[in-house]
């Protein structure tokens, strides 16, 4: 796993920890909308770790590819 964070992955992480926030302070109120807000985060969180993950991936292909028209030495894509 990369040092690097999606922007998605933070605002996820700080949506959750509202939630949680809500949900344990908040009474009635936090009983509809901490847990809204938990899953809300999670996803959002969720999306940008696979984002970033597809990302990681896609620049590892684009080496192999490089890697592999320097290897055969052709000059075409």
């Amino acid at each position: 796993m990369g040092s690097e964070h999606d922007i998605f992955e933070a605002v996820g992480a700080v949506v959750t920890g509202a939630g949680l926030v809500v949900l344990f302070i908040a009474g009635e109120a936090g009983l509809v909308f901490g847990p809204l807000l938990l899953v809300l985060g999670l996803i959002i969180w969720k999306m940008g770790e696979m984002g970033r993950e597809f990302s990681e991936e896609l620049e590892s292909l684009r080496r192999e590819i490089e890697r592999l028209k320097a290897y055969g030495g052709t000059a075409d894509g």
